[in-house]
């Protein structure tokens, strides 16, 4: 009888500790939801030639990367489709939501007009003129929907429709610019031509609540490309160099174990040291200054406050008060992100000289913007004219000489 009692135990053990070795590999997964774009009655794109529908290349690539993916220890895989069948815009963006994803990658297939057209893009969330009439495109898929205008709160994917994008900038910009460079630099190494990274205001990237991407394989509008991605080969390939980004990108940007980002950031600190003596400086000078005790007067509530520090010198016994100065807010325009360092009168600036420098972390990391204007209507105006030479510029709030992100810049859009 105790020994069956001690058995029960041992067994009631072991299962507590496979129930929490299991629990603790489940918190580890790091999702991916896979968007296949189109799909059912929206059949995307068609070629010109092979008359390939955009939807059935997107399928392939999509299922494909799932595949690889599937294989990679410690992370999920969930798709928004996995058959021909038609997925509402909105409800992509939710199903990654509701996964908690740690991130959104929707495959598409692109075309134009000019049949000449060739390579592949990939995109971040943004609000760019030069790319409208792509983002229309992806967008219009809404309209096969009833209650579009109820869901979209009005968004019907006309001109002035996109003036919502304006001025949102996700915070998960970094990372997905970040994840879309390691992407098209895969497709260059696949001997794939490639059109870069960009930003557009699609729908279902602007309503995912994570670092996220769309992905065009190609411009199906093409005589060539269209025979391209009409073979398994071809998207074996395309999807094999999607992975491959994805590793690269997990490797840095994995929230579970962020220590190669904490490394990154850590250099682009050591970087802005360099590039500023002063904080070196006044490192050094708050070592030597071993003598100085700082101390906060703070008035009562009903008195209007004022902060002040006092200094105080053992030696002298002197006391020196100091007013705090109020934060110094200015708006600029950011016009470029490049991934090597250009002088700040650089003649592509193209007269936005000049030019201010901020060193972040990224692949883009230097960020140049223009402008030192005291109020929002101001950097709006400035806004509105750099976007004529640089279309894809956008507003950013300089406090105390430090760019803002965006999350904390928001607060000053008035």
């Amino acid at each position: 009888m105790k020994n069956s009692l001690n058995i029960i135990r041992f067994l009631c053990f072991v299962g507590f500790l496979c129930f929490f070795v299991f629990s603790a590999f489940a918190e580890k997964q790091f999702v991916v939801v896979i968007d296949a774009g189109h799909g059912g009655k929206d059949a995307g794109a068609i070629g010109y030639t092979l008359k390939l529908k955009e939807k059935t290349v997107n399928l392939k690539a999509a299922l494909k990367l799932g595949q690889l993916l599937e294989k990679e220890p410690g992370v999920k895989v969930v798709y928004t489709r996995k058959k021909d069948v038609f997925i509402p815009l909105d409800d992509r963006a939710q199903i990654a939501n509701k996964a908690k994803a740690d991130l959104f990658i929707s495959i598409h297939t692109n075309a134009a007009e000019n049949r000449s057209a060739k390579g592949t893009e990939t995109y971040t969330v943004g609000s760019s003129s030069a790319n409208l009439e792509v983002a229309m495109r992806e967008n219009s898929v809404i309209l096969y929907e009833s209650d579009y205008r109820t869901k979209y709160k009005g968004f019907d994917n006309s001109t002035e429709s996109y003036i919502m994008f304006d001025y949102i900038q996700s915070k998960y910009i970094e990372q997905s610019v970040s994840l879309a460079s390691n992407i098209e630099k895969q497709f260059v190494s696949s001997k794939r031509t490639s059109r870069g990274v960009k930003q557009a205001g699609f729908w279902v990237l602007k309503q995912t609540s994570m670092p996220a991407v769309l992905v065009e394989l190609g411009y199906i509008s093409n005589k060539e490309e269209e025979a391209f991605l009409n073979k398994d080969s071809s998207i074996d390939k395309m999807a094999k160099a999607m992975y491959n980004a994805f590793v690269a990108y997990k490797k840095k940007h994995d929230k579970k174990d962020g220590t190669a980002y904490q490394e990154e950031l850590k250099k682009s600190e050591n970087q802005k040291s360099v590039d500023n003596p002063k904080i070196e400086e006044n490192k050094t000078e708050e070592k030597n200054n071993t003598n100085v005790k700082k101390t906060e007067i703070v008035t009562k509530p009903d008195t209007i406050k004022v902060d002040t520090t006092r200094v105080v010198k053992e030696d002298k016994k002197e006391i020196t008060e100091k007013p705090v100065e109020e934060d110094v807010i200015r708006y600029a325009v950011q016009f470029c992100s490049s991934s090597t360092k250009k002088p700040l009168d650089c003649r592509d600036f193209k007269g936005c000289v000049p030019a201010k420098e901020f060193v972040e972390t990224g692949t883009y990391k230097y960020k140049y913007v223009y402008g030192d204007e005291k109020t929002f209507q101001d950097g709006v105006k400035l806004r509105d004219e750099v976007k004529k030479k640089f279309p894809d510029a956008f507003l950013v709030v300089i406090k105390n000489g430090v760019k803002l992100p965006t999350s904390e810049a928001r607060n000053y859009y008035k």
